[in-house]
């Protein structure tokens, strides 16, 4: 617990049993390498949902810290399932368990559904394809995922975790650590990440993490001014949905379109972002 309190940036070594949270794996520059929602199990382990296309190399990262810390980082041999059901919701990041399997409150909902990740030892053989839906109810509820490709990219409040209780501020060290507080200190955050989506198109563009979005402004040559951190075609709708870091000065400079042309709309987020007045629409 100790070893990786000291490498995230939320407070593990206060995580009750029942709850689990957010944080960013950071470099010294405070760039994230991963998010991962974490929560205990007994014997002091702790268990961290993360991207599976980069979780065999922040393993190897995180081992080469271990030193003399007896700590054993391995890669779990557990299936993960996105839940969407008519059951009371819990309070998001609460954990519960059933049988042999672990529940965790995700934020937000699918159309109108209560959001859960089941994480079991089992595989699921009723288990179906989201279609893009889950991973959009995660944009829609501002929940970052780092990937391989936009990993050292962006500092955790870009991601807005300073918003969803993803930094303890008033922790101890960990990589990044004064960077993060720097910029939560000097109130110099110019940058946030928005949720976008696109008009009803007939195919999926090929636009992938870490892209850049264009600014067109009028009589304006288009401008590379953000860059996509998540996206989800949603099937059903025929929408691409993206998260994107964007310049907060830049929203009332123009439209935001992909590098094919497709215009992006802006999207309510469920959390305020401070920077920006209430009334103004985008938050």
């Amino acid at each position: 617990m100790s070893f990786l309190h000291a490498q995230v940036s939320n407070d593990l070594e206060h995580l009750a049993a029942d709850r689990a949270c957010i944080a960013a794996y950071c470099t010294a520059k405070g760039r994230s390498l991963a998010t991962m929602v974490l929560w205990r199990e007994q014997n002091e382990t702790v268990f961290a949902l993360v991207r599976r296309d980069l979780s065999e190399a922040l393993i190897k990262r995180l081992r080469m810290f271990v030193l003399r810390s007896k700590v054993a980082i391995s890669l779990a041999e557990l299936q993960v399932y996105g839940v969407a059901d008519s059951s009371a919701a819990q309070a998001v990041w609460n954990v519960r368990h059933e049988g042999g399997d672990t529940l965790i409150q995700a934020p937000g909902d699918l159309d109108g559904l209560n959001r859960h990740w089941r994480i079991s030892p089992q595989q699921d053989a009723n288990a179906q394809t989201s279609e893009g839906r889950w991973e959009t109810a995660d944009i829609l509820a501002g929940l970052p995922w780092i990937s391989a490709d936009t990993q050292d990219l962006f500092i955790p409040q870009t991601l807005n975790l300073d918003l969803i209780d993803g930094i303890n501020f008033k922790k101890g060290c960990y990589p990044g650590q004064e960077v993060v507080a720097r910029s939560h200190y000097r109130g110099t955050i110019k940058r946030r990440m928005m949720a976008a989506r696109t008009t009803v198109l007939d195919t999926a563009p090929q636009t992938p993490e870490a892209a850049d979005v264009f600014l067109i402004s009028q009589n304006a040559e288009p401008l590379a001014a953000a860059r996509i951190i998540n996206r989800a075609w949603h099937n059903g709708q025929q929408r691409l949905y993206v998260l994107m870091e964007v310049v907060l000065a830049d929203l009332e400079q123009g439209q935001f379109q992909l590098e094919q042309g497709q215009a992006l709309e802006l999207q309510p987020l469920p959390y305020a972002l401070p920077e920006l007045s209430a009334s103004d629409g985008t938050n």
